[in-house]
Parts: C-alpha cells; structure tokens; sequence
C-alpha cells in the first residue's frame, strides 16, 4: 500500500511540474508574441520610411519634384503631382479639405459632430494620427506610414523650437514636411499656395479673394474707431467660463482685427496650451464691455448667476455665443472660419461701422469655403445667440 501511495505522490508531483512548465511557457510565448508584434510595426515604419526615401531619390532623378519654401524658411523637395496629403494639425484639416479633399489621406483629428453637413462622410473614416507636436502631442507613426502620404502640411504659428520639430518629424518618416502660415494676414497667400499645391487653384484663388477682400475693408473701417471708443473683450471657454484667451495671440486676432480689445494679458491669466485661466474676481474687477462664449460654455446659465450678472456686459445683454458650425468662428481652433468671423463680430461690436447684411455674407462665405448653401433657417441657427439676439435688443 505504502509503495502505492509512493507511486501516486511521483505521479502527481510529475504533473505539477508539467504543468507549472506550460504556463511558464505560456508566458513566455506571450511576452516574444508581443515583442515580435511590436518589433513587426517598428520594421513596418522603417520600411516604409526606407521606401518613401528611396522613391524621393527616384522622383528627383526622373525630374518629378521641386524645391518648395515653407512659411519656415525651410527648402523642402516636393512631388511635383501632389495626390495624397496627411494633415498635420486641425488648422490644416480644414485647408486641405477646403481646396482638394480628394488628396487627404487621414486627419490630425477626425471630423467632430459638428461638422455634419459639411464634410463629405465618405472622409470622416480616414485614419486619425494625432498630432506630433505640443505638449499634448499624440502622434501614431505607425498610422501615418500606413496612410502612405507624399506630404505632410500643417497650418499654424510657428517658432523655431517648432522648425526643429518639422525637420525631426521628416528625418524621421521620410516624407516632406511643410508648414504654411496661419496667421489672418497671411491667410490669403497661404490659400493661393495650397491650390497650386494640391492642384486646385481656382478653388485657392477663390477663398483667397474673398479673404483679401473682407480684410481690407475691415481694416479701413475698424481705423474709424476712436482709441476711447474700442470695446473691451472678454472671451470665456469651458464649462466654468474662467477659460480665456491672451491678447496679442493668433487667438486674438480676429477681435482685434474689428477693434476689440481683449482684456486679458500673458500676466494676469494662469499661462495653458494656447490660453489661460483667469478668476472671476477679476473678470469683475475689468467689468468687460463684451463677453463672448464658445459652444458648450456657460451662455445659458450667467444670466441667472449671481456672480456672472453683476457684470454690466450680461446686465446690458451683451453677451453672446460664438457660431460653432462647422468650426468655431473666432478660435479653437483659429482657422479660415476667423474670416467671417470678422465680418460678424465687427457688425455686432459696432454695426453702424460694420455695416454688413451679416446674413448675406456668411451664405456666401459657406459657398465658397464650404460649397454648401445655407437655407435662411441655417443661418438664423447660426446667428441665434448673437447677431439676431443683439437686433432684438434694439
């Protein structure tokens, strides 16, 4: 009996080590799969980015690119049939698409609810890489290389820590990378310059025209405005309001281009990523003229706020909700939408200045920018909380 218990024990002990063998195994097939899989994607990039330099060098000897200055100073070597485009930034999302959709390849961020109506569904599943620069920064090399773009554009500001970023981000996929400008000046040239790029310049020089157009006159008339006559801004974001942005920023700029003074400076503001924070002690301390809201703010609620009220801009009802659809029509992000923009903001700082059919031009600016033509009822839901709220006033 003893030697069978022996026996069984040997059995059972034998089974255990086996069995702690599989799982150690187990493991260990596990962790080399998902090496394997990683390495697989880190060759998978380099492959392709090997490729993307060898067919550069072959583009160039058949005489197929050119050299190309960015808004940077950089000489970049272009393709000279550009037909597949990454965008790099949310400025360039709609650049891209307002001149050649047809050459997007993927979006810096994928299209949000708000752009329903606008973009052509069939873009809004191209793949999503994220953005490769800033402190939030979320950029999937991987994607980008799949995406097999000729080039890479963004829109923007740009510094030269900014510069340096674009020539690691090239080296490093070995694709051409390019920055245009993004500021409201300069927003004409740099859609010139697009449609030549992506082969579309009657669409370019069309959005290029109005823009020059609608800046020049905004400028002449925002001269008019006496120094002791310019309104003082505040502008609130997020749901507390206390959100804002600095004066003298590319956020800025279309309410400063109409004559608006923004109150808020780089030293009164807790500094963010393209903002700050301010408190409301202060907001009431520079008591603004106006306050301007984002979507999703606190429009709704400040009236009935005890603190919010004792402000004599929401005392006189002079605050409004910036239009939102498809971008926001001032900043976040700061892109073409800015040009009507200015044509409705100036009408409704100073309307006997600005004196524009507000609801004319902003059917003509979706024509041209969007290729959309709004009913009379979309326009009224676009100008509900500022342009046709301010005329109710009167």
């Amino acid at each position: 009996m003893q030697k069978l218990y022996k026996i069984l024990s040997l059995v059972m002990c034998a089974c255990v080590a086996l069995a702690l063998a599989a799982c150690g195994t187990s493991a260990t097939a596990e962790k080399e799969t998902a090496a394997n899989t990683e390495a697989q994607s880190q060759e998978v990039a380099t492959q392709s980015a090997d490729k993307a330099q060898a067919d550069k060098a072959q583009a160039a000897d058949n005489g197929e690119t050119v050299e190309f200055t960015d808004a940077t100073g950089r000489v970049v070597t272009l393709p000279k049939k550009i037909e597949r485009v990454a965008s790099a930034g949310p400025l360039a999302n709609i650049a891209i698409y307002a001149i050649n959709p047809d050459t997007l390849v993927g979006w810096s961020s994928a299209p949000s609810k708000s752009t329903e109506g606008y973009i052509d569904p069939k873009f809004k599943d191209l793949p999503e890489y994220g953005k490769f620069y800033g402190k939030k920064g979320n950029f999937n090399r991987e994607s980008l290389m799949a995406s097999n773009p000729q080039v890479v554009i963004d829109v923007g500001q740009w510094d030269e820590d900014y510069k340096k970023d674009l020539d690691q981000l090239q080296e490093q996929i070995g694709i051409p990378v390019i920055c245009l400008d993004g500021t409201l000046e300069k927003n004409a040239e740099t859609f010139r310059t697009l449609g030549k790029l992506l082969g579309n310049e009657e669409k370019g020089n069309k959005i290029a025209d109005y823009t020059d157009k609608v800046l020049k006159d905004a400028k002449e008339k925002a001269a008019k405005i006496p120094a002791d006559k310019r309104l003082k801004i505040y502008c609130g974001q997020d749901e507390d309001g206390l959100s804002t942005i600095i004066q003298n920023t590319i956020h800025t700029e279309a309410i400063e281009y109409v004559g608006g003074d923004v109150v808020v400076d780089k030293d009164s503001a807790q500094i963010q990523q393209g903002g700050g924070t301010v408190s409301l002690e202060q907001i009431l301390a520079w008591d603004p003229d106006v306050i301007l809201f984002t979507q999703n703010s606190i429009y709704d609620k400040v009236k009935d706020d005890p603190s919010w009220s004792a402000l004599k801009a929401i005392q006189n009802g002079k605050y409004y909700e910036i239009p939102n659809v498809p971008y926001n029509w001032l900043n976040r992000p700061p892109g073409p939408n800015r040009i009507i923009g200015i044509v409705w903001l100036g009408n409704l700082l100073y309307p006997d200045v600005f004196d524009y059919d507000v609801r004319a031009e902003t059917k003509e600016f979706y024509d041209i920018m969007y290729n959309k033509k709004l009913t009379d009822k979309e326009v009224d839901e676009l100008l509900a909380k500022s342009t046709i709220k301010a005329q109710a006033v009167k």
